[in-house]
């Protein structure tokens, strides 16, 4: 390879990274235009993140303004989540339904009677809420509910009785799902808190309390039941789960496009050793027509995801690539040039490494392995070579 020759190949290859940084841009342009867009329009229909709050009750202390803080002797609350991915363009939401079910019970343990205001905040003045229901024992409350302010109900207590105070109701959320125990307080008496879901990707967001038992919701169907359990518990870290999300194709294909140029970078190494043990000429034209190969993928790939599964759209595009650039050195260079050789390395160095963006935190792993490989193989190759030879045949 003359001097000439490879400042030719070093211009192909920064044609390509500009190439590859354009599509990159434009991938994440479409996705995030579309995304602002549609987003609000997924926001609009399914809400945002739920966060239901703890109620308060409070008596009203005689003689005085103020109030006096009343816990509830125990609380019992059962969740569902029902999880559904919702795509949107190039963006899929975590979107989900919640069934919220509570019974808090309040006990007078002292010698006269106590009028106890039980205020619930509900989690927005914008959700939808369904199968909407508000008990005091087991009478129904026929007070009407201002989404604003919240549930609000005035509960008279006898010396020494307990009474329960029950909501259900029914909303819709994105992302994630938590609940703020204990109020102000932070205290939480008899907690039994149970969320059943259905997934098993169950993640709990950093500063929020863990649950003290895991299991699975059942033999013939997918999700986890989560338990809270404590007998009188002190804590600000509120109860919340993260509902997975899936690989967003827009994201994923623009990091590939910016990825391209090293994939093309091995491919090039490799075939220039190839040409060097096999002693077959290879012009910079030959690199282009590899190089444009090579960007097949990307940019079909980018385009194929609009309507198909990104995994098929991979798979498509891939195949595309390989079959245009192993054809093309086969066809240009003739059986001198081992392109079964070639096939395999495009199917590593391109195929392999794009697709470990689609295992979160596998790229930098599969990238170092791959040259060590690559450097490892060059070695073996080139150990008994006469690189004075070679450098002399190629001046």
């Amino acid at each position: 390879m003359s001097v000439r020759h490879f400042f030719a190949i070093c211009l192909i290859l920064l044609l390509g990274v500009t190439a590859w940084w354009i599509l990159g841009m434009a991938s994440q342009v479409r996705t995030y235009s579309m995304g602002e867009r549609l987003g609000s329009a997924v926001t609009t229909l399914w809400g945002t993140p739920v966060v239901q709050h703890a109620p308060r009750f409070s008596v009203q202390v005689p003689g005085a303004r103020q109030q006096r803080e009343l816990l509830a002797s125990r609380n019992h609350i059962t969740v569902e989540l029902q999880l559904e991915q919702r795509r949107k363009g190039l963006l899929w939401y975590p979107t989900y339904e919640v069934l919220f079910d509570a019974e808090y019970a309040i006990n007078n343990d002292t010698l006269v009677e106590q009028r106890v205001r039980a205020q619930l905040p509900l989690p927005s003045a914008d959700a939808t809420y369904d199968e909407f229901e508000v008990w005091v024992d087991d009478q129904p409350s026929a007070h009407g509910v201002d989404v604003k302010q919240g549930i609000a109900e005035l509960i008279a207590l006898n010396p020494g009785q307990t009474r329960t105070f029950k909501v259900r109701y029914r909303t819709r959320g994105l992302y994630r799902w938590s609940y703020q125990l204990g109020g102000e307080t932070g205290r939480v008496r008899q907690l039994d808190m149970t969320v059943a879901t259905n997934f098993e990707a169950v993640d709990f967001p950093d500063g929020s309390l863990s649950p003290m038992v895991v299991e699975p919701l059942g033999v013939s169907s997918d999700g986890l039941q989560l338990h809270w359990q404590a007998d009188d518990l002190i804590t600000r870290q509120p109860v919340a789960i993260a509902l997975p999300e899936k690989l967003n194709p827009g994201p994923l294909t623009a990091r590939m496009s910016f990825f391209g140029p090293v994939c093309l970078v091995f491919f090039f190494v490799l075939v220039g050793a190839i040409a060097i043990l096999k002693q077959v000429p290879i012009h910079p034209m030959h690199y282009l027509f590899v190089t444009a190969g090579f960007f097949a993928f990307n940019l079909l790939f980018v385009y194929l995801v609009d309507w198909l599964d990104v995994h098929l759209a991979f798979a498509l595009a891939a195949g595309v690539s390989v079959g245009l650039v192993v054809s093309y050195l086969r066809a240009s260079l003739g059986v001198a040039f081992p392109w079964k050789v070639a096939a395999l390395g495009q199917l590593f160095y391109l195929v392999l490494f794009s697709y470990s963006f689609f295992l979160q935190g596998m790229t930098g792993l599969t990238v170092t392995v791959g040259a060590i490989l690559t450097l490892a193989m060059l070695m073996r190759l080139t150990a008994k070579l006469d690189w004075s030879v070679v450098f002399q045949r190629q001046a």
